[in-house]
């Protein structure tokens, strides 16, 4: 598998595909028309409001080489977003964030495309470790890493502010090489 690729499969009909700029039509349609669900976990929900935001900040994910993000698609349908950040080349550690449209929850997507990308991030970019975070009440969120072999690290006391202004404790979970 090389992260240079376009596309990766996962199963069925799903695979990663490799950020475009035209995807932020897909990504703030998704934010706009799913606020409620997305928005519970995921602050920057509350502050999209146009397309030309999510053009803006793909535009900025796109110029970041050192972390590939990746669309989610069902054929050639979105369905979410997954993606490196905070890459360490001194700690060779690096992080992955995820979302996935409601309804594509509870079929193993997200599962199958964190499994990717812990390839990717071992096997070609040369990562010792991979870090996720996820709030402590999100419990779907939690159960990705759990399935996939993570150890609890740490609790973050407070590490991120929702858009209702509430902090909530972010476990990060560690998968090592």
């Amino acid at each position: 598998m090389n992260y240079s690729m376009d596309t990766i499969p996962l199963f069925g009909p799903y695979a990663l595909r490799r950020l475009r700029a035209e995807d932020a039509a897909d990504i703030f349609r998704s934010i706009d028309t799913q606020r409620p669900y997305l928005g519970r976990w995921l602050p920057f929900v509350a502050e999209t409001h146009c397309v030309e935001q999510s053009e803006a900040v793909v535009a900025g994910m796109l110029a970041d080489t050192a972390n590939p993000v990746y669309t989610i698609r069902d054929g050639g349908a979105f369905a979410g977003l997954i993606g490196f950040k905070s890459a360490d080349s001194t700690t060779r550690t690096i992080e992955i964030g995820y979302w996935l449209r409601s309804e594509f929850q509870g079929r193993g997507i997200m599962t199958s495309a964190v499994q990717a990308l812990c390839r990717l991030a071992f096997e070609e970019m040369g990562m010792k470790r991979i870090e996720i975070r996820c709030a402590l009440g999100n419990y779907r969120s939690n159960r990705i890493p759990q399935r996939l072999g993570f150890r609890l690290d740490r609790v973050e006391v407070r590490g991120e502010r929702l858009a209702d202004g509430e902090f909530v404790d972010l476990n990060v979970y560690l998968l090592e090489r």
